[in-house]
């Protein structure tokens, strides 16, 4: 799914609310430090995101929690599972990386009411990782 059409279709750029909208429950739950978040399957079905519970009070909550839901929309029930630590970069990761900079550049101006300046704004703001810049 895009990232514009999810944003127009919901009204909003923030992944927590776009993943309530989407029935997709979300969790803070106690992860390996270099484990940001994760993805899986529950028994009826659905996908769950787990966010660790030591970015909940940080940006970068939003950053992980948007590359997870792009996950939970459209890889959901491929074999595997699939983290925000960003180790390996295969396709469906690259594409995680990028819904999730162009949803934080929404939520930017969502939240803030003004565009970034410089992709490094937005990197500050959130905690992407330089090479996202090229989503950017």
């Amino acid at each position: 799914m895009e990232v514009t059409e999810l944003v127009n279709r919901h009204n909003t750029a923030n992944p927590f609310i776009i993943a309530e909208y989407e029935n997709i429950d979300v969790k803070f739950v106690s992860l390996p430090s270099d484990l940001k978040g994760l993805m899986l399957s529950t028994p009826n079905d659905k996908p769950m995101i787990w966010i660790n519970d030591n970015i909940r009070d940080c940006n970068l909550r939003y950053l992980v929690m948007a590359h997870e839901l792009k996950h939970a929309l459209d890889h959901y029930g491929l074999d595997g599972f699939y983290t925000a630590a960003y180790h390996g970069k295969g396709k469906l990761e690259n594409e995680a990386d990028r819904f999730a900079t162009e949803l934080m550049l929404l939520f930017y101006q969502e939240k803030y009411e003004d565009v970034p300046e410089t992709f490094d704004t937005l990197k500050a703001t959130f905690g992407i990782k330089e090479e996202m810049r090229k989503y950017y």
